[in-house]
């Protein structure tokens, strides 16, 4: 197991740091949920060993479940891609790698794309199959946190900066063409279905609002809507619903609305703060991922 390099954690409005791996983690917990009408039943725990367990994502025909899960080696550590086969309920690593690797995303070809951690420390995005050779998509750019494929062979990235103030939000376009869209961000990526639409998140003094780009028309729309407090995360439900966690709950939002609406109120199932989640792709299983509270000392 090879020793992590590179461990990208965000705080509530910021990017990424850049941590030692032999800094303890912050605790999180993913949980898998039947979901119905906007309520949820049958919770369970998906992760069984401790540390950072984030990142959740189905497979495109909804039989997997796939999340970033650091993996423990007495004093080191490495983040690897986990997986869950919902019908079994088995579960292990999708593929046992030298590398650490984040942010497990399905590809049309049943593969996954992931920012890889490379043995020098430079983070690229890879096309990760569960089986054959596992190589890094494109050489350019390096320091990938995030990516989010859109309709077109496209991308939008969230990229490294030398501090907070200079990561970026950046596109690329299918042909390898990078446009900065935003600095000052969240870590937010989320394209709207059936659109050009990739939608991002800046600061706005203590907060998030919501921005997008529109590549169709080569359109940038920044700041246009502040999400809740502590909002940070986003999902799309359906063309016509944008959703995001904030504190123990997710709240849901309707394009030309000028507000967030509660959706799902997860204070029984998280005694802390949810932040990303993933809906499967029938809509009938929630994962979400809990961040317990620290219970001060007495």
């Amino acid at each position: 197991m090879a020793v992590l390099k590179k461990l990208l954690f965000i705080s509530t409005f910021s990017a990424a740091s850049l941590v030692q791996a032999q800094t303890a983690a912050p605790q999180f917990d993913i949980y898998l949920a039947d979901l119905h009408q906007q309520k949820i039943s049958h919770v369970k725990k998906v992760n069984n060993n401790s540390g950072y367990q984030n990142q959740p994502a189905f497979s495109s025909d909804g039989r997997f479940l796939y999340w970033t899960s650091e993996q423990k080696n007495g004093d080191a550590s490495q983040m690897d891609i986990a997986s869950l086969e919902l019908s079994t309920g088995k579960t292990g690593l999708y593929r046992a790698t030298t590398l650490s690797e984040f942010s497990p995303t399905v590809l049309p070809d049943a593969a996954l794309s992931a920012v890889v951690v490379e043995a020098d420390g430079t983070q690229r995005l890879w096309r990760i199959p569960a089986q054959g050779e596992a190589k890094a998509l494109f050489a350019e750019p390096k320091d990938v946190g995030y990516h989010a494929w859109g309709p077109q062979g496209d991308l939008l990235l969230f990229i490294l900066g030398k501090d907070e103030a200079d990561h970026q939000i950046a596109y690329r376009s299918s042909t390898g063409e990078l446009k900065t869209l935003a600095k000052n961000i969240g870590r937010a990526l989320a394209w709207r279905p059936g659109s050009q639409q990739g939608y991002f998140t800046e600061k706005q003094g203590d907060r998030l609002s919501l921005s997008w780009f529109d590549t169709g028309s080569n359109t940038l729309k920044s700041k246009q809507l502040l999400l809740p407090q502590a909002g940070q995360d986003l999902r799309w439900l359906n063309t016509n619903t944008l959703l995001v966690s904030a504190g123990s709950s997710i709240y849901s939002w309707q394009p030309g609305a000028n507000s967030w609406q509660l959706w799902l109120d997860l204070s029984k199932s998280c005694n802390g703060s949810v932040s990303r989640f993933s809906i499967s792709p029938d809509q009938q299983k929630l994962a979400f991922v809990c961040q317990p509270k620290v219970e001060s000392a007495t």
